[in-house]
């Protein structure tokens, strides 16, 4: 079968599915997910780990294109007025998820220095699950501006953790010189990352200020975006740091976001339909019985950690009373980030033996499926989306 046919498959497959699950009151992304499923090696293996592998330009795509986006809400103005909140509910957060993380995969029986990492990556957010619930809703709000920019903290925090605590397990196997200079590494690969996100900021803002057609600058931002990527799969720089940061350089230097949200938004359908349908179907049941307690342990702390990390927290910022239950569950999905990342840690430490990459490929199970499914939820709830705010509400007729 041709690769031309399999994406015809994903894109009709997965259009499908989320139009069914619309249907049934689920968010369209628990859709394209389930369709996935369906085709991958868990029911149909139609999409084996070959496809999946040579469609990797595809998310490689989708994720620079969320990365910009997420970024694109890092605004001055933003910073100025949820700044100190975002930071406070961030870094509690992440100091909460690590804790407990660890705690509860190694009292599962997880050696020590893989429960660290495992810890470690449960601060991750999916930017496609977050960002698709809240397009899909039309939410708008308090809630729904601390929730992205939420997202960007917590994944720049998690490449940085995540840096440090590779270089720290490293050190615990003897290892210490080379843990000592990992940690300049990572400081220097973050550090190259920023400036290459900066510079690909800068570029695209030129063509910006420039009046460019919205057709010419839709393809001066995919070229940046691909560039990012590429460039940072090559010297091994994180693709989502570099596409976040240059989304933040955009939105500061030019202050168009809702332009770059609309130029994006014209490719937008195709490209995340394929990258969901794909991100469904790179899901393997049986992954389950393989890691068992230690997955369950893993998906429990990851929920106690960003729920009540976030809950707590926020008790000590200036965000609304009624928004403060629900930030957790809006930052509840995960998937790609935390499995790049998973496998990278393998390669770095040895002796793995592909346990971290099982575990964060069971927790992708549940947060993948079910996390759209809660921060739909959590919008609503908090009165953000377009059908529960007042303003928006069907009038009764007397």
């Amino acid at each position: 079968m041709t690769y031309s046919l399999y994406i015809a498959i994903l894109l009709l497959v997965g259009m499908a599915g989320g139009k069914i699950a619309s249907k049934v009151g689920l968010p369209t992304v628990s859709g394209y997910i389930l369709s996935g499923l369906i085709l991958g090696p868990s029911v149909l293996n139609l999409i084996t780990g070959e496809v999946y592998n040579n469609l990797g330009f595809v998310n490689e795509l989708a994720l620079g294109m969320l990365a910009l986006s997420v970024g694109t809400e890092l605004h001055y103005e933003m910073f100025k007025k949820f700044g100190k909140n975002l930071m406070t509910i961030s870094i509690g957060n992440a100091v909460f998820t690590i804790i407990i993380g660890t705690l509860l995969t190694w009292w599962m029986g997880m050696e020590i220095q893989y429960a660290l990492i495992l810890g470690t990556l449960a601060l991750t957010v999916s930017p496609s699950g977050v960002v698709e619930v809240i397009k899909e809703n039309r939410a708008k709000g308090e809630m729904t501006q601390n929730v992205l920019g939420l997202v960007a903290f917590d994944n720049l925090l998690a490449i940085l953790s995540f840096g440090m605590m590779v270089s720290f397990v490293q050190s615990l196997g003897g290892d210490g010189a080379s843990g000592i200079t990992l940690v300049g590494s990572v400081l220097l690969d973050i550090f190259l990352g920023v400036l290459l996100g900066a510079v690909s900021g800068l570029f695209v803002s030129y063509f910006i200020r420039k009046k460019t057609t919205n057709e010419n600058l839709l393809v001066f931002i995919l070229a940046a975006i691909l560039f990012n990527t590429g460039i940072a799969s090559m010297f091994g720089l994180s693709p989502v740091l570099v596409n976040i940061v240059t989304g933040i350089a955009i939105t500061n230097l030019t202050s168009r976001k809702i332009l770059v949200a609309s130029v994006l938004d014209r490719i937008e359908l195709p490209v995340f339909v394929i990258f969901l349908t794909l991100a469904g179907a790179h899901i393997d049941l049986s992954v389950i019985g393989r890691v068992g307690l230690a997955g369950l342990a893993y998906i429990l702390a990851r929920s106690i950690g960003k729920y009540v990390g976030s809950l707590f927290f926020s008790q000590f910022t200036s965000l609304d009373k009624k928004i403060r239950p629900y930030i957790g569950f809006g930052l509840f999905p995960q998937a790609g980030i935390a499995i790049g990342l998973a496998t990278i840690a393998e390669r770095s430490i040895p002796n793995v033996s592909g346990v971290i990459t099982g575990v964060i490929l069971a927790g992708a199970v549940f947060f993948e499926i079910a996390g759209p499914i809660i921060a739909e939820k959590a919008f609503k709830a908090a009165g953000e989306t377009h059908h529960s705010r007042p303003e928006e509400r069907p009038k009764k007729t007397k």
